[in-house]
């Protein structure tokens, strides 16, 4: 459920109005009204939504409205019993959706091709006769789906497989071992020639996509899955699946919304239905759009970056170090010169060039730049990355003159360009991952670990989760008025610890 869905449904349950809800939470009564259609997402201050839950918390006091919570939110009673207790409870609920973008970032940079490789089965076995088989439940569902890709790994025939599950994927996650048994055997699949087109389902929760990131994010590392999306409202009430190597074998599946498992779900081999299946699979393909490229090549990162650097527009990002956008062409010229392989020279050039286009535009800096600000110590270690050498093989490392350079133009651009704001993060950035995202357009989700990859997502409602959850970060931390004149000095302090 999204979080308008949430909000209606316990104002429904504990009977309140817009008005008398906007009245007590002290917030303008349109305010309610637009959270409830949906024209407003979750706030960037949640503090409105906790003084909401409160009340809220004190409307649902009746034996029917906690039983009805319960179930709906999948929560055991005895954890929303007590009125403080259902009060954080309801907080945390509706702003679910920040909180799964923010456990995301914490454990992507640990999804890795290695990791699901380690689970890797040799288990094959061939359907010898072509015919449908019938299976029932979601036992039967998974037995379809063992029997299809041990077929495909006995035949070792390369093709392309097709990928739609709109359906409750309670089949699938109520058995980790299958779970984890499905992502091997579609990565062996890839090492033996195969493709893979993936329809993501309709994303219906901001939790949701992102548990459907994390389990195809290994996959997408290899390069050989193309996701698409349709980019329409669509009914929820009927769903299905499909998976299918065309001319080879398929699975198809139906069910109703709200139903926790298929009627029935078919394996077949026979033509004549494969023919039917492929049909039906590209009839939909037609109506979506691409969702995310990957990209791991440097000729193929640059062209990434540089298409998201331009045309210009709002842009909002999160680094492990300071930004190449912000880096002194000095530095930038030094980072090439070191460079010995020509290739590696020539897109380091090219890069050069392009930055000096784009900053004789004024609106270059129209950005929000949350970098973890290194210490000194950290500096003269030799530990961190210029982010500029970090999409070419073997990341170069700042000195403390070339950390002071860069800090200094930093500086520069926060005294001249308004529209520029440098927002220092804390914590260490070994583990972490980059995240950037220009307004309305696309998001650059940054696998700084072996193997290096950028995931480049276009899908409107994933774009707009990361940027709700950039900008609630970084007004969290603070970056206006005062806040601006403590990063200023904040700086300069350490350029004259840098030099000393």
């Amino acid at each position: 459920m999204q979080f308008y869905e949430k909000l209606s449904f316990v104002m429904n349950l504990t009977q309140i109005t817009n008005r008398e809800l906007a009245f007590k939470a002290q917030v303008d009564p349109s305010l309610i009204s637009r959270f409830r259609s949906g024209k407003r997402g979750l706030p960037r201050n949640l503090e409105p939504l906790r003084r909401m839950a409160d009340i809220l918390a004190e409307r649902c006091n009746g034996e029917y409205q906690r039983r009805a919570l319960s179930e709906l939110a999948g929560v055991r009673r005895v954890l929303i019993d007590k009125q403080d207790q259902l009060a954080e409870f309801l907080f945390c609920w509706m702003c679910d959706d920040a909180d799964g973008v923010d456990r995301f970032m914490r454990s992507f940079e640990s999804l890795t091709i290695k990791g699901v490789a380690a689970n890797s089965t040799s288990e094959t076995a061939s359907i010898s006769q072509k015919g449908n088989f019938i299976h029932f439940g979601n036992e039967g569902k998974r037995a379809a789906v063992r029997f299809m890709y041990q077929h495909l790994l006995a035949r070792q025939v390369p093709g392309t497989i097709c990928i739609l599950a709109d359906e409750t994927d309670d089949w699938l996650m109520e058995d980790y071992d299958f779970t984890s048994q499905m992502q091997s055997w579609l990565l062996d699949c890839i090492r033996q020639g195969c493709q893979i087109c993936h329809i993501i389902p309709p994303i219906y929760s901001g939790d949701q996509i992102l548990e459907t990131l994390a389990r195809w994010i290994p996959l997408y590392m290899t390069g050989r899955v193309k996701a698409y999306f349709y980019p329409h409202i669509r009914d929820r009430l009927y769903r299905h699946t499909i998976i299918i190597q065309p001319g080879e074998i398929a699975i198809a599946s139906h069910s109703m919304a709200g139903e926790p498992t298929s009627y029935a779900t078919m394996l077949t081999t026979d033509p004549g239905v494969l023919r039917a299946t492929e049909a039906e699979f590209q009839a939909y393909l037609a109506l979506c759009r691409p969702m995310l490229n990957t990209y791991s090549e440097p000729q193929k990162l640059f062209q990434c970056f540089m298409k998201f650097l331009s045309p210009q527009s709002f842009r909002i990002q999160k680094l492990i170090s300071l930004s190449a956008v912000t880096a002194p062409f000095e530095l930038v010229a030094d980072s090439i010169e070191k460079r010995e392989d020509p290739e590696q020279k020539r897109l380091g050039e090219l890069y050069l060039q392009e930055m000096k286009q784009l900053e004789q535009k004024q609106d270059q800096y129209n950005l929000i730049d949350m970098v973890h600000l290194a210490s000194a110590e950290q500096v003269r270690a030799g530990t961190v990355p210029i982010t500029a050498t970090c999409w070419s093989v073997g990341a170069l490392y700042y000195t403390p003159k070339t950390y002071a350079l860069h800090l200094k133009k930093i500086l520069h651009i926060l005294n001249t360009h308004e529209n520029y704001h440098f927002v220092p993060l804390e914590g260490d950035a070994e583990q972490e991952s980059s995240l950037m995202v220009k307004e309305n357009h696309r998001a650059l989700l940054v696998h700084n670990s072996e193997p290096f990859t950028v995931f480049e997502i276009s899908q409107p409602e994933i774009v707009g989760l990361y940027r709700e959850y950039l900008l609630r970060l970084a007004e969290k931390v603070g970056y206006k008025g005062i806040h601006r004149t403590k990063i200023k000095s904040r700086l300069r302090e350490l350029i004259q610890e840098l030099e000393e």
